[in-house]
């Protein structure tokens, strides 16, 4: 009896220990993408007089305190928010920005793997400009969706493969402030057009693991979509979008959560820029993950979460730079409250997604 007992126990053993084994197997066969994001790069006067070091533009000093939580995911993501075209034009501010070229390089430096540039500042200075910072950021080996300065860019797919995933791109824009687009150069900025916006998504969703749909609109300086915000999320959501990203507000809005593998930013904030307001201070670092598990053809949305940040500069200030909102106390900024109204803000449409003081 007693050999009878060791028997059992020893084959339940066992047991267990293959169930473990194929447990961490299987485990180890999900694919997973970490992707970053981060808001407008919107380079007023004051950030590149800050950036000048009296022989050339160096703006990595101002990412410097982020660039860990930036470049610590598979992909990472920017929203350049204005040309990069002052070689051409010399550099300029608000209204019609032309930002040094080498912003394209301080965002490679702080872990950018690709730049949205499809925005209402695309065509400040029109065709002459677009080329002109189309140009700086093909120099620089800097992946872009939105602009394209040909129709062959325009069809070329953006697409990111990390850890045997697919990530895609594709990017929109509400308008240009009233700036023509060339009629024989449409592609110089893709603008929203709803059934478009399907078409290029199935498209993309038919060629990816995981489809990134950024669109550029909504009203500035208001801390909710309106309606047309969501509108455009459902549609590409149905369409096959895995993200959903927004821009242009210059604040942050909510986190949505559609499915088990869609989600939602409504918008980003502002990231690196000259406004003065606290509420365009504030921005983040938005993190999202999806997964892959064997035998299965969908991803599953993990987690998302979102690191605030602080920019200080302007007016109070001649350096500028960002940092995280943790460590904002020294600048004078009640930290404590301002988490306290994001958590509520940013997960006011879904308990899928936090709020945190430091990403890993």
């Amino acid at each position: 009896m007693k050999v009878m007992k060791k028997i059992i126990s020893a084959l339940f053993s066992a047991l267990i220990l293959m169930s473990s084994l194929t447990g961490a197997k299987a485990q180890e066969d999900v694919q997973r993408v970490t992707i970053r994001s981060v808001g407008d790069i919107l380079v007023h006067d004051t950030v590149f007089n800050d950036a000048w070091n009296g022989e050339t533009y160096d703006f990595t000093k101002q990412f410097e305190a982020v660039k860990p939580y930036m470049e610590n995911a598979d992909i990472t993501t920017a929203n350049l928010e204005v040309i990069a075209a002052a070689d051409l034009t010399g550099a300029l501010t608000y209204p019609s920005f032309s930002s040094p070229p080498e912003i394209i390089d301080a965002l490679k430096d702080a872990g950018v793997d690709i730049v949205t540039n499809a925005t209402n500042h695309t065509m400040d200075h029109g065709a002459a400009g677009a080329h002109e910072s189309l140009q700086a950021l093909q120099e620089r080996d800097m992946m872009y969706v939105g602009s394209y300065d040909s129709w062959n860019d325009y069809n070329d797919l953006r697409i990111i493969e990390v850890n045997g995933l697919k990530v895609g791109f594709l990017s929109y824009s509400y308008g240009a402030n009233g700036n023509p687009i060339p009629a024989d150069e449409p592609y110089l900025l893709t603008l929203i057009d709803p059934e478009l916006i399907r078409l290029e998504t199935e498209l993309l969703a038919s060629q990816t693991d995981v489809a990134i749909v950024n669109m550029h609109l909504g009203e500035e300086y208001e801390t909710y979509p309106n309606a047309n915000q969501r509108d455009l999320a459902n549609i590409a959501r149905d369409a096959g979008a895995n993200m959903y990203l927004g821009g242009h507000p210059h604040v942050l809005q909510p986190f949505d959560y559609f499915s088990p593998s869609q989600g939602a930013i409504y918008s980003h904030g502002n990231f690196l820029h000259g406004q003065a307001t606290l509420e365009t201070k504030i921005g983040g670092i938005f993190e999202y993950t999806f997964a892959k598990h064997p035998g299965s053809d969908d991803v599953v949305l993990e987690k998302m979460r979102m690191m605030p940040t602080y920019t200080y500069g302007y007016p109070e200030y001649v350096e500028h730079g960002v940092v995280p909102l943790a460590d904002a106390g020294e600048y004078g900024v009640d930290t404590e409250s301002i988490f306290a109204e994001l958590r509520e803000r940013l997960t006011y449409y879904t308990n899928h997604a936090e709020v945190v003081e430091y990403l890993d």
